[in-house]
């Protein structure tokens, strides 16, 4: 009965609340920078504006300054509300400009059985002369993600790398053509929370133009059981937050019936309390307050 009750509020919440949860995990970034001095590797005067931030669904950032024109565009609306990244780059004689987008997207598996998931990855863009674009896609199993602007830096020294799920580079150059495909391939269990991290990148120096504002998407083959963090708002049912809270405590109570929490049981009514945009210091206290009642 415990675990009818636990499993059932999984699948229950996401039609009743808003899954736009404040976490350091998902958010959008844009950059744009220029250097007016490179005739075989870029330096001199350095130009630069961004946008972005945690928890920021759409970014954008242009810069256009006699020295180079570039612009960037990160938002969470794709399929599945994936990650929908665009960058254009364009360069004067002897300079650089360089552009680029990231978005993340954290994702729930409410799914019972294994599953192997499919991400379709679709770079479109035309890139002439000294230019190129660069997209990758990393999905990263956790429950939280770093912060930080660089794929690499993210994938080999900042998350375990059993935690990395899948990691795929596609490239476009002026001799490559205009579209690269790829698929990322990986499993998940029950109750699995991963990430999607996708970066695209590109430069244009010495008269070169990376126009990658065709855009890089991408797409789950099926995305059945997948709950996305961060959704269009929808309406939390009429539930006030007390409301909320006491589901959060009814669940800590079914879980704690026999004196104790699994790790399974912890992670389900954690879920249960993002998917309601409850606090974590609250649904934290909620569990404290159980356990000490029962003792």
């Amino acid at each position: 009965m415990k675990k009818t009750i636990l499993t059932c509020s999984t699948l229950l919440f996401p039609m009743m609340a808003s899954a736009n949860v404040t976490l350091d995990g998902w958010g959008t970034s844009t950059s744009v920078t220029t250097m007016d001095d490179c005739p075989s590797y870029c330096t001199g005067n350095v130009d630069s504006d961004s946008d972005g931030g945690v928890n920021i669904t759409s970014s954008s950032t242009e810069l256009d300054n006699g020295v180079g024109n570039g612009k960037a565009l990160a938002t969470i609306d794709g399929s599945s509300y994936t990650p929908s990244l665009k960058v254009y780059a364009e360069s004067q004689a002897n300079t650089g400009t360089f552009a680029s987008a990231w978005g993340i997207q954290q994702y729930t598996y409410t799914g019972t059985t294994p599953k192997t998931i499919e991400l379709n990855l679709n770079l479109h863009g035309v890139v002439t002369g000294d230019g190129q674009l660069k997209g990758e896609v990393a999905v990263i199993k956790g429950d939280q993600i770093p912060w930080t602007n660089d794929m690499a830096t993210l994938v080999y020294e900042l998350v375990d790398y059993n935690d990395v799920l899948g990691f795929e580079s596609l490239f476009l150059t002026s001799n490559s053509g205009d579209l690269a495909l790829n698929t990322l391939t990986f499993e998940v269990n029950e109750g699995d929370t991963f990430y999607v991290r996708a970066d695209l990148s590109s430069y244009g120096k010495r008269e070169g133009i990376a126009d990658g504002y065709n855009t890089f998407t991408m797409s789950f083959e099926d995305d059945s059981n997948l709950v996305a963090a961060s959704q269009p708002e929808e309406d939390n049912g009429g539930l006030s937050y007390d409301d909320r809270l006491q589901i959060i405590k009814t669940l800590w109570e079914v879980a704690y019936e026999d004196q104790k929490f699994t790790r399974h049981e912890k992670r389900v009514v954690r879920k249960a309390a993002r998917l309601l945009e409850l606090n974590k210091g609250d649904a934290r206290l909620l569990k404290l307050e159980v356990k000490n009642a029962s003792n």
